[in-house]
């Protein structure tokens, strides 16, 4: 199985499975893009289970290069955040230049469900600091834009608590496993197995 926490399919962002005999599996997200805050109006799904497969909210989040809205993104990231505890669904959280906030939140918010930073490209102490906070690192265009950072980070990082996706690059998620597992020094089966059960502890939480 490989699982690609985060794509998008038609403009929809998605978690995307792939088994061994290539049939997927697509289960939707939902949630207000930190770029598309000011287009929020507080309407929200009536009942985020109405919608048949949404499994997380997401992406959502803090994106600094946006700084004119960065206030407003804090507002709506803190209502995605209520609605995740309420409906019990993890978070796929889009993070640029805000990791400090984006942990700040978490405990401001007192939040227990699952976070995944999609498309982590920070420090290694970032990400520590990550994990101490119960957060899920999902990497993708690290691994092949700048290899020894991407080492450093899978060096570091428990396999519990590793992602891998393929976001809007268009890659194969099943080449960006053999990345990442060439990169460790495992098997890309071991990579399967273990990301499939840290999934499977995504979903345990509905």
């Amino acid at each position: 199985m490989f699982v690609d926490i985060h794509t998008h399919i038609d403009n929809q962002a998605v978690i995307r499975i792939l088994d061994d005999n290539f049939k997927e599996k697509v289960l939707k997200t939902w949630g207000v893009h930190p770029w598309e805050v000011n287009d929020y109006d507080n309407e929200v799904p009536h009942d985020l289970r109405s919608l048949g497969m949404t499994i997380a909210i997401g992406e959502v989040g803090l994106d600094k290069v946006y700084k004119e809205t960065f206030e407003k993104q804090i507002e709506v990231f803190e209502e995605m955040i209520r609605l995740s505890e309420s409906y019990r669904k993890p978070v796929i959280v889009h993070c640029v230049r805000a990791y400090a906030e984006i942990i700040e939140m978490r405990k401001k918010m007192k939040a227990t469900m699952p976070w995944v930073i999609h498309g982590f490209n920070s420090s290694v102490e970032t990400m520590r600091q990550l994990l101490r906070h119960d957060m899920y690192i999902s990497l993708g265009e690290v691994l092949y834009r700048n290899e020894n950072q991407a080492v450093n980070i899978l060096k570091n990082i428990p396999m519990e608590r590793l992602f891998l996706e393929t976001d809007v690059s268009g890659r194969d998620i099943r080449d960006v496993y053999a990345k990442a597992a060439a990169l460790m020094g495992c098997d890309i089966e071991v990579l399967c197995r273990q990301i499939f059960e840290n999934y499977g502890r995504l979903e345990a939480t509905h």
